[in-house]
C-alpha cells in the first residue's frame, strides 16, 4: 500500500470515527477537533499498521483523546465551581454589531460559546493564545473554531440573502 492509499484510507477512517463519536454524544465540534488531531498524529508518526489493525487502533486513539480532553474539562469546571465559588453567574456577551441585520441575525443563531468565542477575539481584541488559555483548549482548536465559526455565519447570511 502506498503513502496516498494509506493516506485516504485514514480519510474514511477519520469520517466514520467522527460519525461514531457524535453518535456518542460527542458535539460536533470536539469530535472535528478530536479526529483532526488524531488525523495529523498518525500521519507524523512513522507508524504504519496494516488496515485490519488500523481501525481498532484509531479508535482507541480518538475515544482516548475525547476522554482525555473530557477529564481535562471536567477538572477545569471543577476548579472554577470550587475556587470562584457559586457567587460566579454566567453571562453571554452579546457582541455589538452596527448596522447589520443579516449578521445580527446569524450572530442569534450561534451557540454562546462560540458568540463568547468571536467576542473574545474581535471586540476584546485577545490574541489566540489568550483565548486558548481561557477557554482551557490549544490554540489549533481556538483557529479551527474560529474558522468554522466564520463558515457558519457565511452560510448563515448567504442564507438570510437568498430568503429575501
Amino acid at each position: 500500500m502506498n503513502l496516498g492509499q494509506y493516506e485516504a484510507l485514514v480519510g474514511q477512517l477519520a469520517v466514520e470515527i467522527q460519525r461514531t463519536l457524535i453518535s456518542r454524544g460527542v458535539a460536533n465540534d470536539v469530535a472535528a477537533d478530536i479526529v483532526q488531531d488524531m488525523f495529523v498524529k498518525v500521519l507524523e508518526a512513522d507508524l504504519v499498521l496494516p488496515p485490519a489493525k488500523l481501525r481498532p487502533y484509531l479508535y482507541k486513539v480518538a475515544w482516548s483523546t475525547y476522554l482525555d480532553q473530557y477529564r481535562r474539562h471536567a477538572r477545569l469546571q471543577a476548579l472554577v465551581a470550587r475556587y470562584l465559588g457559586p457567587g460566579l453567574v454566567a453571562t453571554t456577551v452579546q457582541p455589538p454589531v452596527s448596522d447589520h441585520p443579516d449578521l445580527r441575525r446569524a450572530l442569534r443563531h450561534l451557540r454562546p460559546r462560540d458568540q463568547t468565542l468571536l467576542v473574545h477575539r474581535y471586540v476584546d481584541q485577545w490574541s489566540v493564545e489568550q483565548i486558548a488559555m481561557a477557554m482551557a483548549i490549544t490554540p489549533g482548536a481556538v483557529k479551527m473554531r474560529l474558522h468554522r465559526v466564520h463558515r457558519k455565519l457565511r452560510k448563515q447570511i448567504r442564507g438570510l440573502e437568498h430568503d429575501e
